[in-house]
């Protein structure tokens, strides 16, 4: 079986890791993937470490520069590449591929089937309303998802929250939409891991990601606002960068929690401030899935998110994680002053999390459903 992957890149994050993971081991099961790469100048530029990942692999890369607008030499290239390629399928991830795969079928037909991932959503949608189908609009993203959506011939979710929200809002008709939870395989984390410089506070939560607004740093700081009120040793180490930065920081100076409050700001180590931490807390409006949740679970750590999409699909409160009432600041602040009060329990929840993730969050059967979804289109 011969596949392209077809996606716009502009830098390594969610999706480009799961390529990275994933495709390797379709190699490995016998699996052809050669990778279209669609960028722009002002968002990446040619070539960079995602292409010098996939090269290195052992994947043959072409590249389209699409600029702002869809043109037709654009799309006349796609479906050269495609025709020269032979494949047997072309697999799109994200919705700027979508969309010209769309195009290049209107115009140009595709001589073999198309496939389509569905990581996530518009994030100024969900930075709004999480994945609430009663709040969405005819806007320009939702207007190109359904226009993609309709011309490809099958596509999948990474979770049963994104499912629901494509096939109620009419994006999607659900007998073409399947699901396939994302599954990794993590390096083993062992206690040679532990390291101060790591730890800031006696009774240490961590937040993980992008300082954007969907992922709830703001709301979280709030919380340990609450929390500290009832016990000082509680403090929060806030990992990652991004437009938000400042803000934050204000947020923290005023609510005057300057000395519970860390800012390491970018780091390459994130897998070490979750386990040298107490809890890692995922306060996100909304996530596609949150591969977050399965780093924590690697490190043997608890989470706690609030009910909604997907945290509430990969955790059953107080057995594999801790979920809150959607967006309560002070429900989330009084949990994560139980968490510390009762370090046992804690400890129980972060062992079956991990328990859950070697036995089903894990890259081979991730790789057997993707295979037997490809089997099954084509």
């Amino acid at each position: 079986m011969k596949v392209l992957f077809v996606q716009k890149e502009g830098g390594i994050f969610g999706a480009e890791n799961y390529q990275l993971k994933i495709i390797p081991s379709l190699l490995k099961k016998g699996i052809t993937i050669e990778f279209l790469r669609l960028y722009t100048k002002y968002q990446g530029g040619k070539g960079g470490a995602f292409i010098e990942k996939l090269n290195s692999l052992g994947v043959k890369t072409y590249e389209i520069n699409i600029g702002k607008y869809p043109s037709f030499p654009k799309l006349k290239a796609i479906k050269n590449i495609i025709e020269e390629g032979q494949y047997d399928l072309v697999h799109t991830h994200l919705i700027h591929a979508d969309f010209y795969l769309s195009l290049t079928k209107v115009f140009f037909s595709l001589p073999c089937k198309w496939v389509s991932t569905k990581h996530g959503y518009d994030n100024e949608f969900t930075s709004q309303y999480g994945f609430d189908p009663s709040k969405q609009k005819l806007t320009p993203y939702f207007l190109i998802s359904r226009f993609a959506e309709k011309r490809n011939d099958k596509s999948y979710t990474i979770s049963h929250g994104l499912r629901n929200f494509f096939t109620e809002t009419g994006l999607a008709k659900a007998n073409k939409m399947e699901l396939i939870h994302y599954g990794f395989d993590f390096p083993e984390v062992t206690e040679a891991w532990i390291d101060n410089k790591f730890r800031m506070f006696k009774k240490q939560v961590v937040i993980a990601g992008r300082l954007i607004k969907f992922k709830g740093h703001s709301k979280l700081i709030e919380a340990i606002s609450e929390s500290v009120k009832k016990d000082s040793e509680i403090g929060l180490v806030i990992v990652g960068s991004g437009i938000l930065e400042e803000e934050l920081k204000q947020q923290v100076k005023m609510l005057q929690i300057e000395s519970n409050v860390h800012f390491t700001g970018y780091s390459t180590e994130v897998i070490k401030y979750m386990y040298n931490s107490d809890l890692v807390a995922v306060p996100s409006i909304s996530e596609g899935f949150g591969v977050v949740f399965l780093e924590a679970f690697n490190c043997k750590k608890p989470v706690v998110a609030f009910d909604v999409p997907s945290g509430n699909e990969l955790m059953i409160h107080k057995k594999t994680g801790y979920l809150v009432p959607a967006y309560d600041i002070q429900a989330l602040g009084n949990q994560i002053v139980e968490i510390f009060s009762d370090q046992s329990e804690a400890n129980k929840v972060g062992a079956n999390a991990y328990r859950q993730l070697i036995d089903y969050y894990n890259l081979d059967r991730m790789v057997d459903e993707t295979i037997n979804f490809y089997q099954g289109v084509i």
